[in-house]
């Protein structure tokens, strides 16, 4: 599946795809799993697993990964009967950046128009270009090395410091090769933080997040309050979808108080 042969078939124009944020393995790969017949037939397919084993390495439950198929951010598997279907090895590398790019704040439609390398969409002119496969093989396992961290980000030196200085930033942790670390949510709010003051905000306003600290403890009990009452566990209540949906509450009525304070903040 991964050979020269089937890689030499691809299109000219996906070549050119490569440049967006989805790195040219992933393209080539959610290429080449839409081309079951040929896979299927061939004798070098790649080992696959049940979506049982799956979900065990990837840590999200099987409902979701069956959703992200029939959404259309994972390829189909290859079915072996009308009730089972195998997964191949590398969609547990997908289903890594599926977590990196919802890391990033993007959402499933903007995540499957990366996927599927839509040329036209916004996201791919407006999100960093290409990474290093170490990076992405960093990123996805969790671990961050700080210098790729910064990178990434896109945070300078003295503002780094500075946010974690000010607690705004977990200071790194001890990584899997035993250097210094951050994890996805550390990225995604240095880059929250990054585009702040990209925009002209200064670190004096930054800093002063850590006067909303209690507001942040008051709401993050009131958050398990939350997640204490929810008795009736499926597979579309679980804990990360509940704190998604409060979340999703808090965002709106905050918008709300913001229409109401400040009506015109969307043409300044």
């Amino acid at each position: 599946m991964h050979g020269s042969g089937m890689m030499s078939s691809l299109p000219n124009h996906c070549y050119a795809l490569t440049h967006t944020l989805v790195s040219k393995v992933l393209l080539a790969l959610m290429i080449n799993s839409g081309n079951s017949e040929q896979t299927e037939n061939s004798p070098t397919s790649e080992p696959g697993m049940s979506v049982g084993e799956l979900s065990r390495r990837t840590g999200i439950t099987t409902a979701t990964i069956n959703y992200y198929v029939r959404f259309g951010v994972l390829p189909a598997p290859r079915k072996t009967s009308k009730t089972r279907a195998v997964y191949p090895a590398h969609f547990e590398q997908l289903i890594g950046r599926i977590k990196e790019l919802q890391a990033a704040g993007l959402n499933l439609t903007g995540i499957k128009q990366l996927v599927n390398g839509d040329p036209t969409s916004p996201l791919a002119a407006a999100l960093p270009s290409q990474q290093a496969s170490h990076s992405r093989q960093q990123t996805a396992s969790g671990a961050i090395s700080i210098p790729e961290f910064l990178e990434q980000s896109e945070l300078d030196d003295e503002l780094y410091e500075g946010l974690i200085s000010a607690g705004l930033l977990r200071r790194p942790r001890t990584g899997p090769e035993g250097a210094p670390a951050h994890d996805r949510r550390d990225l995604s709010a240095a880059r929250a933080f990054a585009r702040l003051t990209s925009a002209g905000v200064g670190y004096s306003l930054l800093e002063r997040h850590t006067e909303y600290n209690p507001l942040s403890k008051a709401e993050a009990v009131f958050l398990a309050e939350h997640l204490n009452e929810a008795t009736n566990s499926t597979e579309t209540t679980q804990p990360v979808n509940l704190v998604a949906a409060f979340d999703a509450i808090r965002r709106y009525l905050r918008s709300r108080q913001l229409d109401e304070a400040f009506p015109d903040w969307r043409n300044p």
